[in-house]
């Protein structure tokens, strides 16, 4: 019995002295990662995230309001073609102003300008080109509405571009003069196109206006240089003292407008 007891007794000294060199072990350090091996990856250096290239960085153009009035020039005909094609066309309330072209298909397909409001709460009114296709049973329909945004109204460098209207005629202005809506208004734009010589500009209609010291006028226009007739983005100056002045003129680019 003493020598079983003795037994015992030295493996538990034997177990302790084993512990207590464990738990006195300093751990190695951990190898350094070698390469791309390791499954740990590898501490990465902070850095900012560059922003997305399409998400703009600086204030947007605008500050223009939609002229809210403008005075019809269709004829009869125009307007009975817009009628028929308008009925049952839901979620934009058009407003026919004028045609600014015209193309001979198998009948015939017709450029408006119209004003336009979307048909949802607190809608803004806009600018609209809708192309009305008019086929030899005098049957109509919208069949492409294209919004003019005015801060980005597409336009091209000059009337020798190609494609510039394509198979479109320009409707050449006739009959009376537009009035534009305000007197204001015409006043600058009368002012401004007598001093204008590159280009003989008739207006078409009032897009939109634009407060800053004085005001700011865009107008679309019937403009013919050279004997051309195009359609013109036409920008107008007033100053505070009643001045005028034509500040930019550029050919509207019409077929990015009437393509679907």
């Amino acid at each position: 019995m003493k020598k079983i007891i003795s037994v015992l007794l030295c493996g538990l000294v034997v177990c302790s002295l084993g512990l207590a060199a464990c738990g006195n072990k300093t751990p190695e350090p951990a190898p350094a990662p070698q390469g791309g091996s390791s499954d740990v990856p590898a501490p990465q250096a902070s850095s900012s995230i560059e922003p997305e290239s399409d998400v703009p960085t600086g204030p947007m153009p605008g500050g223009w309001t939609i002229s809210d009035l403008a005075n019809q020039t269709l004829n009869e005909d125009e307007q009975e073609i817009f009628n028929k094609a308008s009925e049952g066309y839901t979620g934009n309330n058009l407003t026919p102003i004028a045609v600014l072209a015209t193309q001979v298909v198998a009948g015939t397909n017709l450029a408006y300008l119209c004003t336009g409001t979307i048909v949802v709460p607190d809608a803004q009114p806009e600018w609209d080109i809708v192309v009305v296709y008019h086929d030899l049973e005098d049957n109509a329909e919208i069949t492409n509405v294209q919004t003019i945004d005015l801060t980005n109204i597409k336009t091209v460098d000059s009337a020798g571009d190609s494609n510039v209207v394509g198979g479109w005629t320009v409707k050449e202005p006739g009959g009376k003069p537009v009035m534009l809506p305000s007197e204001e208004a015409q006043t600058a734009f009368d002012k401004a196109a007598a001093a204008y010589t590159d280009v003989d500009l008739k207006p078409i209609a009032l897009l939109g206006t634009q407060v800053v010291a004085g005001m700011n006028y865009k107008v679309l226009c019937d403009g013919v240089k050279d004997g051309q007739t195009n359609l013109y983005i036409v920008d107008v100056y007033q100053d505070l003292e009643g001045n005028a002045e034509v500040t930019d003129a550029q050919i509207f680019d019409l077929l990015a407008y009437v393509s679907k």
